[in-house]
């Protein structure tokens, strides 16, 4: 049997760059795969131009290549370092998880345990942390899929509208917005980064807002390029305009733009009543899987 080996690169402390744009392509392959789904490579832009990053530990996000330089893996962490560690790859061979893992371990420090989150589909990589003396601790989150073949009729209250497809973002209005609706108070402190707008495949046509005069009440984004699956990012509604059907509007406005680009299904991480409601359905879960003890290199 011919031994297939696998290098090891860490990521550059920069959000886009050249091996950026060779992880949007491997992303982008794998994202219909039902174990990777809970890492859709919107969900990897959508966190490299967040301006929440947690830039200064990009260099413990590690990618995998095969002999042709090909990427075959990366180990990563979402938005903020706390949250870790995330495999996808793309690769049969073993192998390649076990060597995961060592890196994964040579990135704790010895006081820890490791955290690894894994697809429920996922039966490859189940089996060697079990094997390893990893614990199950349950669901972390729940990916939810709808058929963009469902009908995605809406209806607005009256005196709101929908942003046109070609709308101009007004920034301040958005950060107001994503302030609100996610349970701050007071003003937000004006950011210098534009929300999203350095993000390479960031589409203003899939970005839907719904307003009430000139204010914003409600957003969608969604992130599509090419396959079956699109990406939504977390639905915002600002607190004084629930309850009306905005949350709805916005959601399907976004998804029938990403239809006609070619998406078959999208997909949302959340375990939210409100998903259920207009159609979405469990496609997976990701687990939060902790090691039984200190990790060691080739341990177990």
């Amino acid at each position: 049997m011919v031994k297939v080996l696998f290098t090891v690169e860490r990521y550059k402390s920069q959000r886009f760059d050249v091996q950026y744009t060779d992880l949007y392509a491997f992303l982008s392959t794998v994202a219909d795969k039902g174990y990777n789904e809970h890492f859709h490579w919107g969900r990897f832009e959508w966190m490299m131009a967040h301006p929440l990053l947690d830039v200064d530990s990009l260099d413990q996000i590690a990618i995998f290549r095969d002999p042709s330089c090909r990427i075959v893996g990366l180990l990563t962490y979402d938005t903020q370092y706390a949250d870790r560690f995330y495999f996808i790859y793309a690769c049969e061979d073993n192998k390649l998880l076990e060597i995961m893992l060592d890196v994964t371990a040579a990135n704790c420090k010895c006081s820890e345990k490791m955290v690894i989150k894994a697809n429920s589909e996922d039966e490859r990589l189940t089996k060697i942390l079990t094997r390893r003396h990893f614990i199950d601790k349950g669901v972390e989150e729940n990916v939810l899929q709808i058929d963009l073949q469902t009908d995605l009729h809406y209806q607005l209250p009256p005196k709101y509208f929908l942003s046109a497809s070609d709308f101009t973002v007004d920034q301040w209005k958005y950060q107001l917005l994503l302030h609100k609706g996610f349970g701050h108070t007071g003003l937000p402190g004006k950011s210098k980064q534009q929300v999203f707008e350095c993000a390479p495949h960031c589409n203003r046509f899939l970005q839907v807002f719904a307003m009430h005069a000139d204010e914003y009440c409600a957003h969608c984004g969604v992130w599509y390029t090419k396959g079956e699956t699109a990406y939504i990012e977390p639905v915002v509604t600002s607190p004084e305009h629930r309850g009306i059907g905005l949350g709805k509007a916005v959601v399907y406005e976004a998804v029938s733009r990403a239809k006609k680009l070619g998406a078959k299904r999208a997909v949302v991480l959340s375990g939210q009543e409100f998903y259920f409601k207009i159609g979405f359905a469990v496609s997976s879960a990701f687990h939060r899987w902790e090691s039984s003890r200190l990790y060691r290199t080739n341990d177990g």
